[in-house]
């Protein structure tokens, strides 16, 4: 099992020099517990697995440098290490603070690493000279922090670790304060990587559950994303947003999955050869889709005075996909999905009397039918996916949306959702 693997003695670290550059949209994992341990460059056409930087220990969480190298801890060396375009891999980091380094991290302005160690409990600060300071450490968060392993910043600057050792995603705001977000065992059991969208959204991998479960930032719900279904996804280790479609998920059985913002998941690449993979890095996801969600205004109660909610999957960007969500509404009712330019001030117009939260006069103005499944009161859930257009001058484009439905037990026989800004980006 990942936890329990042993230290192995440093190796020499060599090149397989096979390609001078990295593609972009090839997959590059990292297989621990091969006969011939290391990096991997997985053809995104044919799907053939080529040796890239080997041999190494155990590579774990890996992630593009801003310098046009790949950075991945080893914890079997162990070090942060820094590979070449060619594969050539050398010590870029090591030192007491190092014992089994498993996930490193851009930190916000994306000039220097985050990285964590589960045998030391630490969270560290490594610069592109390879100085490392520790940030954080099992004293400075009260004990919370138990083998943290996977990281992920939100728009705020704070980091959320997921520990291995607890079973436990713990929240460290700016200033090093450290809370609990989530230890829900159905949810997070052996949790590995985390990433958090552009909507609000924590995602985390749970090696033990074959699952990838979500968390809302705002409120801290929690559900399960996608899985569990082992004959697409066993045993999920890392996880990144994509740029070619929701997200891709690494884990045993050599498989690179894919899922979509409706949790479904499909099997991007097979080598039963490799086992398991730990990690996994797209060079075109490097950069995360800057598209932001945010909700705002409060919508107008229906039956047994539920009140609708309408949220985001993922970040919209030029040639993503996306998913809207529609929450709480009475079941088997109809609706209308109004998008707009801009919005409006609560109280300015409505509906029989329900407040219109975006402006029908504000160009431009869409009225899209909706049918809601399910009966009775906040069972009308539903989730549609959506595929951004490939287009210039999307980048700051803002939208915003709101759901009416007809509901017979709302006081004025409508009920309606939240707003939503969309906000598109990079």
């Amino acid at each position: 099992m990942k936890f329990n693997v042993q230290a192995a003695a440093a190796i020499a670290l060599t090149s397989s020099a096979l390609f001078a550059q990295f593609d972009e949209h090839d997959y590059y994992v990292s297989a621990p517990f091969t006969t011939n341990p290391g990096i991997y460059r997985i053809d995104a056409d044919t799907g053939e697995a080529h040796p890239f930087a080997v041999p190494l220990g155990i590579p774990h969480y890996g992630w593009f440098g801003n310098d046009g190298n790949f950075y991945v801890p080893d914890r079997g060396i162990p070090a942060l290490l820094k590979i070449t375009p060619d594969g050539t891999a050398t010590v870029f980091a090591s030192g007491p603070d190092l014992m089994f380094p498993v996930t490193c991290i851009p930190t916000p302005a994306d000039d220097a690493w985050i990285l964590s160690d589960m045998g030391t409990h630490k969270i560290m600060h490594v610069d592109y000279s390879g100085n490392i300071t520790v940030l954080h450490t099992q004293a400075s968060t009260g004990g919370l922090l138990d083998a943290p392993d996977g990281l992920a910043f939100d728009d705020d600057g704070n980091l959320y670790v997921a520990n291995l050792g607890n079973d436990m995603i713990v929240k460290i705001d700016p200033a090093g304060n450290a809370t609990e977000f989530a230890s829900d065992p159905n949810l997070v059991r052996e949790p590995g990587q985390i990433a958090i969208d552009g909507a609000g959204n924590l995602f985390v991998t749970s090696y033990a559950l074959h699952i990838v479960a979500r968390f809302r930032l705002d409120t801290g719900e929690g559900e399960v994303f996608a899985g569990p279904d082992q004959s697409k996804m066993v045993s999920p280790n890392d996880l990144k947003l994509s740029r070619s479609g929701g997200m891709i998920v690494a884990g045993r059985l050599g498989r690179v999955s894919r899922i979509d913002a409706l949790g479904n998941i499909t099997i991007e690449n097979e080598n039963l050869d490799l086992s398991e993979y730990d990690g996994v890095s797209v060079l075109a996801d490097d950069t995360v889709c800057s598209g932001r969600y945010e909700t705002y205004g409060v919508g107008s109660a229906g039956s047994d005075g539920v009140v609708p909610q309408m949220r985001a999957i993922f970040g919209p960007c030029s040639g993503h996909t996306i998913g809207l969500e529609f929450r709480d509404f009475v079941g088997s009712s109809s609706a209308i999905l109004f998008v707009s330019g801009a919005p409006l001030e609560s109280g300015v117009a409505g509906i029989k009397g329900v407040p219109l939260l975006i402006n029908p006069g504000a160009a431009p103005f869409l009225s899209i039918p909706l049918f809601f499944p399910g009966s009775g009161a906040g069972n009308g859930d539903i989730t549609l996916q959506f595929d951004v257009p490939v287009m210039t001058g999307l980048d700051g484009v803002e939208l915003y949306h709101q759901v009416f439905a007809a509901d017979p037990g709302a006081p004025k026989g409508i009920s309606s959702s939240n707003g939503l800004k969309e906000t598109f980006g990079l």
